[in-house]
């Protein structure tokens, strides 16, 4: 019996290392994905949040015309019936 197991593994010594780099080849590829795909997903959010802060400051640079865009003077603000806008 072992001198079946040792004629086997003998023979089979390059079958073994063969399989284990072919594990260790499919393991590498699996974890070099995995990054990849951590990093597209990293480059997607980056861009998602570039985007939202352009239009927040869109937002901010309205709100700031508009403000502009009202004077006191102009009978706008006077004419509010809750005087809303001149508490002060």
């Amino acid at each position: 019996m072992t001198g079946l197991l040792t004629a086997l593994i003998s023979d089979a010594g390059g079958y073994l290392i063969a399989a284990g780099i072919g594990i260790l080849t499919i393991i590498a590829t699996y974890l070099r994905g995995r990054a990849s795909g951590a990093l597209r997903e990293r480059d997607r959010q980056a861009a998602s949040e570039r985007d939202s802060y352009a239009e927040h400051i869109k937002d901010i640079e309205r709100a700031a015309a508009a403000g502009r865009a009202v004077r006191p003077d102009d009978g706008g603000m006077q004419s509010d019936p809750n005087n809303r806008d001149n508490t002060r």
